[in-house]
């Protein structure tokens, strides 16, 4: 109590006093012997007035026991109930809640782990992710006191997140770890790695990289087999033993199916093997039949055309539509446009090239209207002029976008083109130059140049199909001629082909994952509708009903999910109602039990865990003593936490009940006393 408070005591005392002894002796008429009993209770009732009136603060100090935490981090992952541990858990719970001393040192917290932290603990064992280290940092944001304990009880075989080995609590808290499962070293044969292309054209090799390994002292046979559907498509016997853990094998297969193609990468186990779930894995590879698709416009007949068209149908991955422009009416799967002696007639065709930046191979000739391309406003122009004249190509030896050292135009024909100086805007780069009466100009006939949205180019110059047989006439064959307009085509060409209606998805999916599709619309005019109605038919392989969903928007795509696929093969489509567009997929959901694939606890990272963080590995035989080891255990001591609060006498609601009980039995007395 401060000096002031003291003071303030004193002369409440004072003032009490003086008031008691001028009513009752001063300026009362009579006395008696009961006359100093209701004095004090009179004095005592004027003091707790006094008292409340003043209100002095007073310092009030309390002191609180806190016990030390003690947490137990159970894992309830599915590779607990694969190891057979469910009993070993509840033995080690119960050793822990039942030892009374145990619970009377230690305020005992019990949390459950897999793919999230919980706080209750349930005896299915089905989280089908371990995140050890993550469960870990967890408990370090609600308990953060170095004479807390944690105690995880886990087979220790992390499958998601960062290497638990390593953590190092920022608190110092010690961590002991109990490992579960059985400790001796079992030989196990098991597929590591498997990499392969999603996509592989059709009737080409394409290799799968697989990498198997194997933990054991004693030599072990095996077959690598590889599997498509239910044929054996690879076989290779290996051979494993204490110093020749792993095998690297480059398989090469041949994609001979369109489609979805499901292979399965197995190990054969060997005699007395406990664990074979690990000795496979799937793999989804899609074989696609797409060729190279391209469109030439025109409205002549001529023999460049079919020239062109055999050039490219060359390469059995191209094709070539020849249309006219009153035919046009979409650019779906095109990825270059040919325009042969355009007129003007082709303001539509450019339009619409230009809208979705389309890749352009102008070719002109005889027949070409230029005032029409020079009123578009194109990156070359060109006088309009009827006279013709003879044009010889001259290889640019100095061209470098692609290679060009295989080409010889020596002894070709010249091509035919109207009189006139064609005029490019840079930049661009000029494949072949002009020749005309035997000199050789700086002046294009062939040139190529690419922007941030598409690659063109243009000839100026009809006739080249002569080219072609002069090829043939010199060499025997087509080979050169088909080849140069062949890399023209392929470097041109886009490679991100504009559909209206597209899809994306995974081709494989594991059950305990959603299955998410997405996809994009777009109108005539290539703009993103949001208004569409996209329908998902999915049907499972062997089903014959499907299932069917509306596609949600999302923001800028539609998306379906899927969250209860068994395992199997799926095929899908997808429409849009009112519309015959239509695209199709297919992908492959697995049973794939990353939990089970582990056969020993890691005691390994358990005991590095524990040993750079203060605790030990404590195997579940040690229970007993290991409980009464925490109990004895100087570092986890009891906090005494004392707090001090300054309160005013107005809060104490007892001096209100004690000035009434005063007051009431000072009138009661004096009633009974006839002195009222």
């Amino acid at each position: 109590m401060t000096t002031e408070n003291i003071l303030l005591v004193i002369a409440i005392t004072i003032i009490a006093l003086l008031v008691t002894l001028f009513q009752y002796f001063f300026k009362a008429k009579r006395t008696s012997k009961k006359t100093v009993l209701f004095a004090f209770l009179r004095f005592l009732g004027i003091a707790t007035i006094l008292l409340l009136l003043v209100n002095p603060k007073i310092k009030v100090t309390t002191s609180k026991q806190e016990k030390p935490q003690l947490t137990v981090l159970v894992d309830q992952s599915k590779s607990i109930s694969f190891l057979k541990q469910e009993a070993e858990v509840e033995n080690l719970l119960l050793a822990v809640k039942t030892n009374k001393a145990l619970q009377e040192k230690f305020d005992v917290v019990t949390y459950s782990f897999g793919s999230t932290l919980t706080d209750s603990i349930s005896a299915d064992f089905s989280a089908k992710q371990t995140k050890i280290e993550e469960s870990i940092s967890d408990i370090q944001k609600i308990n953060r006191k170095a004479n807390s304990p944690i105690v995880l009880i886990t087979d220790g075989n992390q499958t998601y997140g960062k290497d638990y080995s390593y953590f190092k609590s920022k608190f110092n808290q010690p961590i002991f770890s109990i490992p579960l499962g059985d400790t001796t070293s079992v030989s196990d044969l098991y597929i590591n790695t498997v990499n392969a292309n999603k996509y592989v054209y059709l009737n080409n090799e394409f290799p799968i990289e697989i990498i198997g390994n194997y933990r054991g002292k004693e030599n072990q046979k095996t077959n690598l087999s590889i599997y498509n559907g239910k044929r054996k498509v690879f076989n290779k016997q290996l051979q494993f033993s204490k110093d020749k853990k792993s095998h690297f094998v480059n398989a090469k297969l041949k994609a001979s199916t369109v489609g979805l193609q499901n292979y399965t990468v197995s190990l054969s186990p060997f005699t007395g093997e406990k664990n074979v779930t690990n000795n496979s894995k799937q793999l989804l590879i899609e074989t696609i039949d797409q060729k190279t698709s391209v469109l030439l416009v025109s409205n002549i007949v001529h023999p460049d055309i079919g020239a062109l068209k055999r050039s490219i149908e060359s390469n059995k991955r191209r094709r070539l539509k020849v249309i006219k422009t009153s035919e046009l009416q979409s650019l779906d799967n095109t990825e270059l446009v040919i325009l042969y002696q355009p007129d003007r007639s082709f303001k539509a065709v450019y339009s619409l090239c230009d809208k979705i930046q389309m890749p352009l191979f102008t070719i002109t000739g005889k027949k070409t209207d230029w005032d029409f391309l020079n009123s578009l406003k194109q990156t070359y122009s060109k006088p309009q002029r009827t006279q013709i004249e003879d044009i010889l190509p001259v290889l640019n030896t100095t061209f470098e976008t692609f290679n060009t050292d295989q080409f010889n135009f020596n002894k070709y024909p010249p091509l035919e083109s109207t009189f006139g100086q064609e005029r490019l805007q840079a930049p661009y780069e000029t494949l072949l130059y002009k020749k005309v009466a035997n000199v050789t100009t700086d002046n294009p006939l062939l040139s190529i140049w690419s922007s941030d949205t598409k690659n063109e180019a243009v000839l100026f110059g009809e006739g080249f199909w002569k080219w072609r047989l002069a090829n043939f006439k010199r060499d025997g064959d087509f080979e050169k001629f088909d080849d140069f307009f062949g890399k023209i085509i392929q470097y041109l060409s886009n490679k991100k082909v504009r559909k209206r209606l597209t899809t994306n998805y995974e081709n494989e999916y594991y059950t305990n994952n959603s299955v998410i599709i997405s996809a994009s619309y777009f109108n005539k005019n290539y703009e993103f509708d949001t208004k569409a109605q996209l329908i998902l038919s999915l049907t499972k392989e062997n089903e014959k009903a499907p299932k069917k969903t509306a596609m949600l928007l999302q923001g800028s795509f539609y998306e379906a999910s899927f969250n209860d696929l068994s395992a199997g093969s799926y095929k899908f489509s997808i429409q849009v109602a009112g519309s015959k567009l239509k695209v199709y997929g297919g992908f492959v959901v697995k049973d794939f039990d990353i939990e089970k694939q582990f056969s020993n606890p890691n005691i390994t990272s358990l005991n590095k865990l524990s040993t750079q963080n203060y605790g030990s590995l404590v195997y579940p035989a040690q229970i007993t003593n290991f409980v009464n080891e925490l109990i004895v255990d100087e570092r986890y001591k009891p906090i005494i936490k004392y707090s001090t609060e300054q309160k005013s006498l107005i809060h104490w609601k007892w001096l209100l009940g004690f000035l009434v009980f005063i007051f009431s039995l000072e009138w009661f007395l004096r009633k009974y006393n006839g002195l009222i």
